[in-house]
């Protein structure tokens, strides 16, 4: 994918993803929720999806193909969809795919999130709450900055799961 939307157009972010597994309908990692617990010094609840809700974890690989380091987040660039309905993370959602990247991070799996240099792969999560007891059956991966901006649904990739 090239992400045509920056500052330099003449320079575009090239990503390649792998979509490892979509995990819907069980609690985030305590691993990761623990970390991140750790890491502000408090120990947080187990998150909990809004009510109706279920959580569902997407998790990628992401490969840099370009020629710079390069940085590229889940956060407004992937919707997950159950047919035609699409859900994209809210903040607190993308709070927890942030957690997800530092957890992996602190394992020496350095993701996205943080940059990665050409030629270089690392993880990268995004959470999302779909209703319970539905299943995602697709991913949209925009090229953008946002999947829709005032022209629309900006360009890019539909992933239909299995």
């Amino acid at each position: 994918m090239t992400i045509t939307f920056k500052d330099n157009p003449n320079d575009p972010d090239r990503w390649q993803f792998t979509v490892r597994s979509v995990t819907c309908g069980k609690p985030l990692d305590s691993a990761v929720m623990a970390y991140a617990a750790g890491s502000v010094g408090t120990p947080t609840s187990t998150p909990t999806p809004e009510s109706g809700k279920q959580f569902c974890v997407v998790a990628m690989d992401a490969l840099n193909v370009g020629n710079g380091e390069a940085v590229w987040d889940t956060d407004d660039t992937v919707s997950l969809n159950v047919g035609d309905t699409r859900y994209s993370q809210s903040q607190k959602d993308s709070d927890y795919a942030s957690d997800y990247a530092q957890y992996f991070n602190s394992k020496g799996q350095v993701g996205p999130t943080f940059g990665l240099n050409p030629g270089s792969r690392g993880p990268v999560h995004g959470i999302f709450q779909i209703p319970t007891g539905q299943q995602p059956t697709s991913l949209w991966v925009t090229s953008s900055t946002a999947i829709t901006t005032i022209d629309g649904v900006e360009p890019g990739y539909l992933v239909l799961l299995k």
